[in-house]
C-alpha cells in the first residue's frame, strides 16, 4: 500500500540501491530476501543510512547527524577560553583609560614657575614638573615624551605651565624654550665722563653695591687700556643696554657688558690697527689706538653735527703735528670735573694735564665715553690745512679756517648774531 510512511522521508534521508519497502517482488523470485547483513552495513554518522527492509527482524540503528558529544566539549572550550580574554580586554581597556587620563587630565589650572637647571636630563625634568603638579605622572610624561618625541629642552626659566596640564601642552612649551628674560633698559649718552656713567648707573639700579660697581671699574681691563692703567674713561660704550632683571645689581655684569660693546665697535672701526693707517697724519708722532681713542673723545666734546667730526679730528691732528696747544676748552672743564657754559681766567689757568689751553700734546686719557661716529672721525680725519674752529649757528655747525686773523672775525661775527 502507498499510504506507509517512508522511513528515509521520516528522517531525511536519501535510500542507496535498495528498492523501497512497498515495491512487491518479481513472481519469478523464489522468496523475498534481505541483500545484505543489516550491521555490515551501517554506514558513519554523517553518511546517509539506508533504511531496514521491510518486515525484517533485528534491532535497526539509526545515526542522526549532529549527534554526540564533540559539539559541547567545542562549546565548552571556547567558553573557558573567552573568559580570560575577556579579562584581558577589560584591564587593557581599563589601562587604557587610566593613561588617556593622565595624559591629558582635562582643564589645566594655575600657572606654575618652572626652572630647567643647567644639564637635567628628562627624566629628572619629568620628576619637577609632577612634584609641582604640571603633569600627573612623571613616569607617564617620561614615557610620553619617547613616543611622542620631543627634547633636549633648554636651560631656563618657564613662564606659561600650568597644574594639571595636558602634555602635548606641556611638551609643545618645552620645545619652544624658555621666554627671553624680562630686562631694564639704560640708555648711556655719547660724552659723558665715567664719573657720570657710574651716578646714572646707582640711579637707574639703587639695589646695585656702590663698593661693588667701584670694584668692577678699577678691574675691568680692555685690551687697549695702557699698561698698569685702571682708567675706564673712553671704554664705557655710549649705548641702550637691556640689563636682565636677575642682573640688575650685577655690577661686573654691566660693567663687562658695556666694555664688551666698545670692543665690538672698535673691532669693526679698525681701531686696533690704526698706527699704520693715521701715519703721518700727525707728523712725525706715531698715534697709537689709545691716543686716537682719545682724539675720538675729543671730537665728541666739540662736535654738535656728524659732518663737522672728520673736520675737527683733522684740526687736533694738524695742531700736534705743529707742537701747538690743542685750546679745547671741553677738555678744561674735564680737568676742573664741572660741566657749565663759561669758563673763567681761573678755570682756565688750572694746572692740568688735562688743560689744553696751557698744555701741548693730547691729555693722558680720554676725557668722555666718545660715540661710533667720533671714533670713525678719528681714523679717518677730513682733509685739509684748518688750525682753527668756531661754533657759527645756533643748529652747532662750525667754521674751519687756518687763519688766525679769519678766525677772530668769526668769533665775532658769531658773537655779534648771538650764538653764544
Amino acid at each position: 500500500m502507498n499510504d506507509q510512511p517512508d522511513p528515509f522521508e521520516l528522517f531525511g534521508l536519501e535510500p542507496q540501491t535498495a528498492a523501497p519497502s512497498s515495491q512487491i517482488a518479481s513472481p519469478q523470485s523464489a522468496s523475498p530476501s534481505i541483500s545484505a547483513d543489516p550491521v555490515r552495513n551501517v554506514e558513519p554518522a554523517d553518511s546517509p543510512l539506508p533504511s531496514p527492509p521491510s518486515g525484517g527482524g533485528g534491532d535497526q540503528y539509526v545515526s542522526v547527524k549532529g549527534g554526540g558529544s564533540d559539539g559541547g566539549d567545542a562549546r565548552r572550550w571556547l567558553f573557558l577560553l573567552g573568559i580570560p580574554l575577556l579579562v584581558v580586554i577589560i584591564l587593557l581597556g581599563s589601562v587604557g583609560f587610566w593613561v588617556k587620563g593622565k595624559i591629558d587630565p582635562g582643564d589645566a589650572g594655575d600657572t606654575v614657575e618652572f626652572t630647567i637647571p643647567k644639564g637635567a636630563t628628562t627624566a629628572q625634568i619629568a620628576t619637577s614638573l609632577a612634584e609641582k603638579k604640571i603633569v600627573s605622572s612623571a613616569t607617564v610624561f617620561e614615557w610620553y615624551v619617547k613616543w611622542k618625541g620631543g627634547g633636549p629642552f633648554q636651560a631656563g626659566d618657564y613662564t606659561d605651565l600650568r597644574i594639571n596640564m595636558a602634555m602635548g601642552d606641556v611638551v609643545e612649551v618645552l620645545n619652544a624654550g624658555p621666554p627671553p628674560p624680562k630686562t631694564v633698559k639704560f640708555t648711556v649718552r655719547e660724552g659723558l665722563w665715567e664719573s657720570e656713567i657710574r651716578a646714572l648707573i646707582l640711579a637707574k639700579f639703587p639695589t646695585m653695591d656702590p663698593a661693588a660697581l667701584d670694584a668692577a671699574l678699577n678691574n675691568t681691563h680692555p685690551s687697549l687700556q695702557p699698561s698698569g692703567s685702571s682708567n675706564l674713561e673712553g671704554f664705557l660704550f655710549p649705548a641702550t643696554y637691556e640689563v636682565a632683571e636677575p642682573d640688575v645689581g650685577n655690577a661686573q655684569k654691566l660693567v663687562d657688558q658695556m666694555v664688551l660693546a666698545f670692543s665690538r665697535v672698535s673691532d669693526i672701526e679698525g681701531l686696533p690697527d690704526v698706527s699704520e693707517k693715521l701715519k703721518g697724519v700727525a707728523g712725525k708722532k706715531v698715534i697709537t689706538p689709545y691716543e686716537a681713542l682719545i682724539v675720538a673723545s675729543l671730537v665728541e666734546s666739540e662736535a654738535r653735527v656728524d659732518e663737522d667730526r672728520p673736520k675737527i679730528a683733522r684740526v687736533i691732528y694738524n695742531r700736534l703735528a705743529r707742537g701747538e696747544s690743542l685750546g679745547i676748552d671741553a677738555s678744561v672743564l674735564y680737568a676742573i670735573k664741572q660741566r657749565k657754559e663759561n669758563l673763567t681766567d681761573r678755570d682756565l689757568r688750572t694746572d692740568s694735564p688735562y688743560n689744553t689751553r696751557l698744555k701741548t700734546g693730547l691729555p693722558p686719557t680720554p676725557i668722555n665715553s666718545p660715540g661710533q661716529e667720533s671714533i670713525n672721525a678719528a681714523l679717518n680725519p677730513a682733509p685739509g690745512d684748518w688750525l682753527f674752529y668756531v661754533l657759527t649757528d645756533k643748529d652747532g655747525r662750525h667754521y674751519f679756517t687756518n687763519s688766525f686773523s679769519d678766525f677772530n672775525r668769526a668769533v665775532a661775527d658769531a658773537k655779534a648774531r648771538g650764538v653764544f
